[in-house]
């Protein structure tokens, strides 16, 4: 799906930073402008950044203008922040969440779910954000997101994908009840396979369990087995509050049974005085540390390894084999049946030829 969005979020530990401005997109020709909310913590923003007590309710607006000649329908929803494996912010409701995050997003806002905007007017769609009724350890956070409905379904066939492009547009909302922030926590969580991208991995789940956004996330990461590394760096990623995500070591080639080792360290907020350093010389507030191992058998692998094979458009070694013995059973059966066949072609023909004989000694009598 191609998405438009509207706002990244980059939180800062010392201050929220979150900035955006009004969409505007030929190819969905629809404009999303957030209106100012009267709980705004910084009021020169243009995102939802709102400061509420416990059961405060706050109204988020959001004018909708459709550029059009045509009227259009939009669906709306409110999704929670979680945190994909690229280590990249996200807002699905069909993400599965971490256990820590007490306060989904979705279930604090009523909206409605979609909205008619007549051609070329703008209308104001409204949701109501109520907080909950205990006091915050951090803060909650997710989005109102819009998407135009096309109006085209997905075709199948010779030459054709099926797909059909779509546009939605996220506006970020962040509430809380005090105005301050919180440290960030990283733990990992242990370390399995996932088959990813067209290769097996090496996944390393990481888990922020406080409710604060982590930035600035660097992990170096290196997999070990029978003295074969592999080794992935990746930084400035950031974590929802209250999100985990898989950090993805390839291992590029086929797995093997056998025991791996992972070694992992993570550091996160930049800090030009910070203790910890990485491997660039880039300084950090914080630094984690991990070391597990991960043990695959024979028939792990070969069912990792069958899994990619068929992902990439091969065919598994079980199933061609199924094939092969259905191909010769169907032989065989075909064999048996031109056997009983020629054979019967055989007798008949005998029987012609008694009947012949007989016809011909009734006829020699007379």
């Amino acid at each position: 799906m191609k998405k438009m969005t509207w706002l990244a979020f980059a939180v800062g530990v010392g201050a929220v930073t979150l900035s955006g401005t009004t969409v505007h997109a030929a190819q969905a020709d629809l404009n999303v402008t957030p209106v100012q909310a009267a709980s705004q913590r910084d009021k020169s923003e243009s995102f939802f950044d709102l400061v509420l007590q416990p059961n405060q309710s706050e109204n988020l607006s959001v004018k909708l203008q459709n550029t059009t000649k045509k009227d259009m329908v939009v669906d709306a929803q409110a999704a929670p922040a979680s945190t994909s494996n690229s280590g990249i912010v996200q807002y699905d409701n069909q993400a599965k969440l971490d256990p820590s995050l007490v306060y989904n997003v979705n279930k604090l806002v009523q909206a409605p779910d979609k909205i008619t905007i007549p051609a070329g007017q703008t209308v104001t769609y409204t949701a109501k954000l109520t907080m909950p009724g205990a006091t915050l350890p951090g803060m909650v956070s997710g989005a109102l997101i819009f998407e135009p409905e096309t109006g085209e379904k997905a075709t199948t066939g010779q030459g054709s994908m099926g797909i059909v492009n779509k546009f939605q547009y996220t506006v970020g909302i962040l509430a809380r009840n005090e105005n301050r922030t919180w440290e960030p926590d990283l733990t990992f969580a242990g370390v399995a396979t996932k088959n990813e991208a067209g290769t097996t991995n090496i996944a390393i789940k990481m888990r922020n369990t406080t409710s604060t956004y982590l930035n600035q996330l660097a992990v170096e990461a290196t997999v070990t087995k029978d003295g074969k590394t592999y080794a992935r760096k990746q930084r400035d990623m950031q974590m929802a509050p209250n999100s985990n995500f898989s950090y993805l070591v390839p291992l590029k080639e086929n797995a093997t049974a056998g025991k791996y080792t992972v070694k992992a360290t993570a550091y996160y907020v930049k800090d030009s005085a910070g203790q910890y350093q990485d491997g660039t010389g880039q300084r950090y507030r914080y630094k984690k540390t991990y070391t597990n191992d991960v043990a695959l058998t024979s028939q792990q692998a070969k069912k990792l390894n069958a899994d990619i094979k068929q992902a990439a458009g091969g065919v598994p070694t079980s199933i061609i084999a199924g094939i092969l013995v259905i191909v010769v059973l169907v032989a065989a059966v075909f064999g048996m049946i031109c056997l009983m066949m020629k054979r019967r072609k055989r007798a008949d023909n005998r029987m012609a030829d008694l009947e012949a004989e007989l016809a011909k000694l009734k006829a020699n009598q007379k």
